[in-house]
């Protein structure tokens, strides 16, 4: 078997058990849903260059999705160049949100995540787009990469701390945009008022002589 065989034979062997991942991480990620297929393509075969330089028995997956990461970012700087914005400039979320936080349906998301879970994967999905490129990169390397912080700093390129501020502002926007969906598609409802306090029974046990 010639070297370069080998080195192919090697390099799938790494790969295959991946290919989804990469993939679902690609489309969650771009700007341009048409470009999928040619990011993974040219990442895939940017490894496969340099794959003589990676390093058996370390971080595989770690590796492959660094490629697969710069490749996705030069794609989005090109698309939103195209668009008359570049993607640094890419506006982020408005937080103005936070002023109306509504902590009543939040716990009732929190005593009931199933009732919106299971309706809102479409929801899910446009929440995640709206997040700004690093929040939503951060956040679907831990969610579907599985990473530790320093492995998504090391494929993101940006320090820890940036990784770790990112993750919380993009879980706590997707925990905003739960509540709203389920608000709004009435899954939720507050608690209701007037119930006895937690306590109260308690309290009558102690007047009546049973505790």
């Amino acid at each position: 078997m010639s070297p370069q065989k080998r080195k192919a034979d090697r390099f799938v062997e790494h790969l295959e058990p991946l290919q989804k991942a990469l993939e679902v991480y690609c489309r969650r990620c771009l700007s341009d849903a048409n470009a999928v297929e040619d990011v993974l393509q040219s990442a895939i075969g940017n490894a496969f260059r340099d794959f003589d330089l990676f390093a058996e028995g370390t971080n595989f997956r770690a590796w492959i999705f660094r490629y697969v990461n710069l490749e996705i970012k030069a794609t989005n700087r090109t698309f939103w160049a195209k668009s008359h914005a570049s993607l640094i400039e890419e506006p982020e979320a408005d937080d103005d949100w936070r002023l109306n936080f509504d902590e009543a349906h939040f716990d009732a998301l929190l005593d009931s995540p199933d009732a919106v879970l299971q309706h809102c994967d479409e929801a899910l999905a446009g929440a995640i787009s709206l997040l700004n490129p690093l929040e939503r990169s951060v956040l679907l390397l831990k969610a579907i990469g599985g990473f530790k912080y320093r492995e998504i700093a090391d494929i993101a390129g940006v320090p820890m701390g940036t990784v770790m501020s990112s993750l919380a502002r993009a879980r706590e926007r997707l925990r905003h945009q739960l509540v709203e969906y389920g608000r709004e598609h009435g899954l939720l409802s507050r608690p209701q008022t007037g119930k006895a306090a937690p306590h109260e029974n308690e309290t009558n046990d102690v007047e009546n002589g049973e505790a």
